[in-house]
């Protein structure tokens, strides 16, 4: 009997233990699988039709007609974004009409102006797969897409006016409210920064910024992949001459805007995404360069 031991265990590892381990790791390979899966499903925000992006770090909305992302909500339920048709001009706009991502085409003499910004008729979406949509302005001048990895968006601007040039903005409430005396930002220059500013705002050369709140265990981070000598800023816009002390308001920032568009031509890239640690002070600002560093890996 014990010379037929160890035959007796190999038989017992083969056709048993090796099979367990080997569906435990068919079923871990499952839940990762399914932990980074994109989901794009038509849905409908403020009476208008959108794109519904589910990801693992956060729930994306993208006005098919206006080309640009109307919410952007976090693991905790609060909308960075927070774009709502009404009002769409004067202060109170702050608090809806003037919120977006990417806003792209602005100008009183561009004849597309409103391309890439929420609740504008002026551009045609489509998925193009699993996790790609493109966008197409109506006047055929202007296309970008963007594709959602489980962390981040990426977007590409494919065709521009060369006549005309544009910016990358974020305008929204950090964490989903407006209180920018409890809020943090920070660039490719330093940080945290807890500096208000509003009109005029502060201007830069910046690779790419954070923003995020005392109550969020998180921050937004924009990124631009290549790197130029054009302006970029950021300020605090209230809904009303209280400024930073306004009852609502938004974050604006912009790559390519101090303060007119700046960007020109198409094949820039951005990437906009959550970071799931909070930036207190200058230590975890070091440790937040360094994943910003990875995400922006090809």
């Amino acid at each position: 009997m014990p010379s037929q031991l160890p035959r007796f265990l190999a038989v017992v590892r083969h056709s048993i233990i090796l099979p367990l381990l080997l569906g435990c790791t068919e079923v871990a390979l499952q839940a990762a699988s399914a932990s980074d899966k994109i989901e794009i499903s038509d849905s409908d925000y403020e009476g208008l039709p959108h794109f519904r992006i589910v990801t693992p770090g956060g729930t994306w909305y993208y006005d098919k007609a206006g080309g640009g992302f109307s919410r952007l909500i976090d693991r905790d339920g609060r909308d960075w974004i927070a774009f709502h048709v009404n009002p769409s001009r004067g202060p109170g706009a702050a608090g809806a009409g003037y919120r977006g991502i990417p806003n792209a085409v602005f100008g009183k003499g561009n004849p597309d102006a409103g391309v890439g910004h929420p609740g504008k008729d002026r551009c045609i979406s489509t998925r193009e797969g699993p996790d790609v949509i493109r966008t197409v302005s109506k006047s055929g001048t202007w296309a970008w897409s963007w594709r959602f990895t489980p962390t981040h968006a990426i977007f590409r601007m494919e065709k521009a006016d060369p006549e005309h040039p544009w910016w990358f903005l974020y305008e929204g409430p950090p964490a989903g409210r407006f209180a920018p005396r409890e809020q943090y930002w920070g660039t490719s220059e330093g940080g945290p920064r807890r500096d208000t500013p509003v009109t005029g705002g502060v201007t830069g050369q910046w690779s790419w910024a954070y923003f995020g709140d005392t109550t969020s265990p998180r921050v937004l981070v924009l990124a631009q992949m290549s790197t130029d000598s054009l302006g970029d800023s950021f300020r605090y816009l209230g809904t009303n001459e209280a400024g930073v002390d306004a009852p609502d308001g938004m974050a604006v920032f912009g790559f390519g805007r101090a303060p007119r568009p700046l960007l020109r031509g198409a094949n820039l890239e951005f990437r906009v995404g959550f970071m799931e640690m909070p930036v207190p002070d200058a230590a975890a600002h070091e440790r937040l360069t360094l994943e910003i560093r990875s995400m922006l890996q090809p």
